[in-house]
């Protein structure tokens, strides 16, 4: 099964200066800066190896 990538999403509601948005593909809300600072890795994805 494959992360959900969050591209499509929408601002639901701002609080305290802090804006949140909701992915329009799988639901889940987040804050709005924690979109851009948490990268999402796919399970399957090969990560780089040291010492090749």
């Amino acid at each position: 099964m494959q992360a959900c990538q969050h591209e499509r999403t929408e601002v639901l509601y701002r609080r305290d200066g802090v804006d949140y948005v909701r992915c329009l593909d799988c639901g889940q809300v987040y804050e709005a800066e924690d979109l851009d600072s948490v990268p999402v890795y796919d399970e399957e994805e090969e990560r780089p190896r040291k010492g090749r």
